[in-house]
């Protein structure tokens, strides 16, 4: 089972603001937001997470910016190993939560040997562009944050257990507040003891996971002496409990440039959909019981809240060799059924940034199409942790962004050298 150990953390030195250091993580960084982070600290993790293309090229650049802030003591490697377990309280829809996490170290096996259980498909871009980061830097920068089930309580017991003991406070963005307590000793070899009768299921940074997958398996190719226990063989990880209160997962919604003339859609659509027009769309998509959408498309005279109608039509759009759970999930009708069998993208534009974005800001997929250049914007439901555990046990990836696990795991809280 899983291999989950403490590490030796390369961290920001005692007294230096962690609140100007975090970052997110790289996927989620606009142009905007990487001057944002280089103008708010000098020594902001973005100039290693996500660095400029100025001069020798992104990963020189953060290989540099590591190599200085290590030099001039800006990080610094723990002497011992240890877990780090960091409270991250935030407002949701309204509602203050409190999600807690354990960074950690994780020895990286692949998926076929069932430790670790991914829960989306993935596609290769990213993971080319992490693997030149971490050739460059030789750290894992931002962890794989995953989900575990602690069915014995044992780990939860230990965490309530050591979870104050000089913590260190600060604030975040948008009146979020973090805390970090370092655990070690004895209660570190029982957490070590606990982690090892658990399955784990990525929640997000299943890029950074095969990344991780990746580097191993090309260190073991150079090595003469490996052993199984060198620092390349383990990825940096964000654990949080599957039943934690904090563990909030929010929909994603679908933007589209492209697709068919609405005439078109529409008549698609009536076949197989009860169509409704609805004042507030994301409201109606929330308080309907069953399988939802709303639609907002740029040619329609309302917004619309689609329902299934014939779920034998919507059916036969769905790949025949899923199994009935995973074609039942809305986000597979979504793509499948209305992405591409009624709006009419291909499957090949269904993978193009530029014609299809994702967004968990439901006022931004409308906005793309009601002033902006987008053609359609579909409105999902969130999908609940016990179903992406469920989906993840039978050997199921759901459609690619089908969660976000709200908020990111932030990066800079502590790094893990891989060298």
């Amino acid at each position: 089972m899983a291999d989950v150990q403490p590490l030796r953390a390369l961290k920001y030195a005692a007294g230096l603001d962690l609140s100007k250091a975090i970052c997110p993580p790289f996927d989620t960084i606009s142009p905007e937001t990487q001057q944002k982070l280089y103008d708010r600290s000098p020594y902001n993790a973005i100039r290693i997470e996500l660095a400029k293309e100025d001069g020798p090229g992104r990963y020189e650049n953060a290989a540099k910016a590591l190599n200085q802030f290590v030099a001039e003591g800006t990080l610094i490697q723990d002497e011992e190993p240890a877990y780090y377990l960091h409270r991250h309280s935030f407002t949701a829809a309204g509602l203050e939560h409190t999600r807690r996490v354990l960074f950690a170290r994780l020895r990286v096996t692949p998926w076929t040997d069932g430790e670790v259980l991914p829960h989306e498909q993935t596609f290769g871009a990213p993971i080319e562009d992490r693997i030149q980061n971490m050739r460059a830097t030789g750290i894992n920068a931002s962890p794989v944050f995953m989900i575990y089930r602690d069915s014995g309580g044992t780990i939860g017991e230990i965490l309530r257990g050591e979870g104050r003991r000089g913590s260190v406070e600060f604030p975040g963005d948008s009146g979020e507040h973090h805390s970090l307590a370092r655990i070690d000793g004895k209660a570190a070899a029982a957490l070590a003891r606990a982690f090892s009768g658990e399955t784990l299921y990525i929640a997000d940074g299943h890029h950074r996971y095969e990344t991780a997958v990746t580097f191993g398996e090309e260190a073991k190719a150079q090595s003469t002496d490996w052993t199984g226990n060198d620092p390349a063989n383990f990825a940096l990880v964000a654990l949080a409990a599957a039943n934690d209160p904090g563990l909030v997962v929010l929909p994603i919604h679908r933007v589209t440039r492209g697709g068919d003339a609405w005439d078109d859609v529409i008549r698609r659509l009536g076949a197989m959909f009860n169509v409704a027009p609805v004042p507030d769309v994301t409201v109606a998509v929330a308080a309907s019981e069953d399988a939802a959408f709303g639609l907002i498309a740029k040619d329609a005279d309302a917004d619309l809240l689609l329902t299934v109608k014939d779920p034998v039509a919507v059916n036969a759009l769905l790949p025949a060799d899923r199994s009935a759970a995973w074609r039942a999930l809305d986000y597979s009708i979504a793509n499948h059924a209305i992405m591409q069998g009624c709006i009419g993208l291909t499957p090949e534009q269904m993978k193009e940034y530029k014609t299809v974005q994702f967004t968990a800001d439901s006022a931004e997929a409308v906005t793309s199409v009601r002033e902006r250049d987008a053609k359609y914007a579909l409105i999902m439901k969130p999908i609940s942790a016990g179903k992406v555990l469920e989906l993840a046990d039978a050997g199921e990836r759901m459609p690619q962004k089908s969660t976000f696990f709200y908020p990111k795991v932030p990066t800079g809280i502590v790094f893990n050298p891989v060298h």
